[in-house]
């Protein structure tokens, strides 16, 4: 028996005096507005027009014939349109919490079981330090990897950083001008060069025409123009992983725009042999009118250098055949959703059934994101400046703090944790203005809150001077503070499945959030130092429950839980 089970029974008796189906009613089912009023919800308005009756009464007569047909729920009754259902406290708990203490599978499930999803985020480019323009990306796409393997995916991340065109020429001109030796393995010194190169070429066309060279020659194979680049690379490719152990996010692949130069003729060659390519102003486009779509398909310029819509029909292609994906997600701002409805149209019109499994998880802009210094270009900046201000924070609001062993790590925890939540708390579509003080507080909804959470219940079990019990009985969980933290522990599991199913971040971190707030509401009624023992350990196990679940769900969001703080 476990927590599904009663949501099942919910389902089923009301499927079969409604004469519905099952699947259906379980769709339906929600949470009513107050604890007190049960612990499923089914709306009865979608059957007035069938049954000819007002929904308070169709609520009335389904809960009075279900009452009598109930094992694990205990009761049902009716409240305006809708049918309320209650479960047996009791064998709720003891499902719930014997199974969520059990270990850290718990909320996991093997949904995804034999599926392989490919996830592309980041994406920065290569030879300029990481910018907190792709900040989002990383962080959304981050938690979505992790999302995908709790459900059970066979997971790839891929970084399809931006290691290819006439930026290299430039970067190779300003190099050969204004560089010394070492530069090239540099990654600071080679955006001051870039940087250089662009305040000279203003005036310089001889400069501009020779960084063009420079790139002509690195595509047409020029070994010197190669060996450059790819020591650029190698800089920045060093530089970038650094940056991601830090945030915890890991890839299995770097495979960026260079990786596909040889694979772009093929997709040219395939549009044409399908009469999809036209020439249109000495360019090689696609017309995509016919599927709705104003704005054609750029496959090629008139000068013959392919575009990114060609390598992105290339990449898609690869990873499909490579990784046998089942999916393929895009993690990409929302000013790039007309390129991706031309890549799944091309894909379609290429014959590729499997455009439909590609799917853009599109995000909205965030604003407000400065140091003390000015406005912020670099993420390693950036993360500084969460770390300080974390540890400011800590050393001057929090009255009671403990002696840390190693305080600035905590505070590099914090500091993560604090742009981590302010990001994926969001609704990703919406845009966003982040704000420091709030960020970075253990007080509202932040991610040091969470964090903060799960240290306390964490120190509660330390100390209490009981050792828990996995099995404990758990009659004497009667609270109505007891139940409600028992209800949002049975909901983790359903949880991160809509989090995936929307692709959505926020929907983890608000529940987080109120399962924080439970907590934070049920210390002074749940107490366990000095209760008597029976009482201590249903109580403790209550606590250990909730806390593998604050750790789970920080983990997948990317923020570290602490055991002390």
């Amino acid at each position: 028996m476990n927590a599904a089970d009663f949501r099942q029974e919910a389902a089923e008796v009301i499927a079969r005096h409604a004469e519905l189906d099952s699947e259906a009613v379980a769709r339906m089912l929600t949470v009513p507005p107050k604890p007190d009023m049960g612990d499923f919800a089914f709306p009865c308005f979608t059957l007035a027009k069938k049954l000819r009756k007002a929904p308070p009464l169709i609520a009335r007569e389904l809960a009075e014939k279900a009452s009598a047909d109930l094992d694990l729920l205990s009761g049902a009754d009716a409240a305006g349109g809708y049918v309320n259902l209650s479960v047996d406290r009791t064998r709720f708990a003891e499902a719930v919490l014997h199974e969520a203490a059990a270990g850290e599978a718990y909320g996991r499930c093997q949904d995804g079981a034999g599926e392989t999803i490919a996830i592309d985020y980041s994406s920065p480019n290569i030879a300029k330090p990481f910018h907190v323009g792709h900040l989002r990306s990383t962080i959304i796409g981050g938690a979505l990897v992790r999302i995908f393997e709790a459900l059970g995916y066979e997971v790839v991340g891929i970084n399809h950083v931006g290691d290819w065109g006439t930026q290299f020429g430039r970067q190779i001109a300003g190099l050969k001008h204004f560089g010394k030796p070492g530069d090239e393995n540099d990654l600071m010194s080679l955006n001051r060069l870039y940087v250089q190169f662009h305040e000279v070429a203003d005036g310089d066309p001889e400069l501009v025409e020779e960084a063009r060279e420079w790139f002509r020659r690195q595509e047409a194979g020029d070994p010197e123009a190669l060996e450059l680049w790819r020591r650029i690379r190698d800089t920045s490719l060093d530089y970038f992983k650094r940056i991601y152990e830090r945030l915890g996010v890991r890839f299995d692949s770097y495979t960026g725009e260079s990786f596909f130069n040889d694979k772009m003729d093929a997709v040219i060659e395939e549009a044409r042999a399908k009469g999809l390519a036209a020439e249109s102003d000495g360019a090689l486009i696609i017309d995509l009118s016919a599927e709705g779509i104003d704005t054609p398909a750029l496959l090629e310029k008139g000068d013959g250098t392919t575009l990114y819509l060609t390598r992105d029909v290339a990449a898609a292609r690869y990873r499909h055949d490579t990784y046998g994906c089942d999916r393929i997600v895009y993690v990409v701002a929302s000013g790039q959703s007309l390129h991706f409805r031309q890549l799944f149209t091309v894909l379609k019109l290429l014959g590729h059934p499997w455009w439909k499994d590609c799917v853009h998880v599109n995000f909205g802009l965030v604003q407000g994101m400065s140091t003390r210094k000015g406005n912020v270009i670099y993420l390693e900046e950036l993360l500084d400046e969460a770390r300080q201000r974390a540890l400011t924070y800590m050393r001057e609001q929090i009255e009671k703090r403990l002696d840390l062993d190693d305080e600035e790590t905590v505070a590099e925890a914090v500091g993560i944790a604090a742009i981590f939540f302010a990001d994926l708390s969001k609704q990703r579509i919406k845009d966003y203005r982040f704000d420091w003080d709030l960020a970075i507080s253990f007080d509202g909804d932040t991610g040091p809150y969470l964090m903060s959470a799960h240290a306390r219940i964490a120190g509660i079990l330390r100390n209490c001077g009981i050792d828990p019990d996995p099995e404990a009985d758990v009659g004497p969980l009667v609270e109505p503070e007891a139940h409600r933290l028992v209800s949002l522990v049975a909901r983790y599991p359903d949880i991160l499945r809509e989090a995936g199913r929307l692709y959505e971040p926020s929907v983890l971190c608000n529940y987080l959030l109120e399962l924080a707030r439970g907590l934070h509401a049920s210390y002074a009624v749940l107490r366990v130092k000095g209760e008597e023992a029976g009482k201590a350990q249903a109580r403790l196990l209550l606590f250990t429950a909730v806390k593998q679940v604050l750790r789970s769900g920080l983990t997948i969001l990317g923020i570290r839980p602490l055991e002390r703080m």
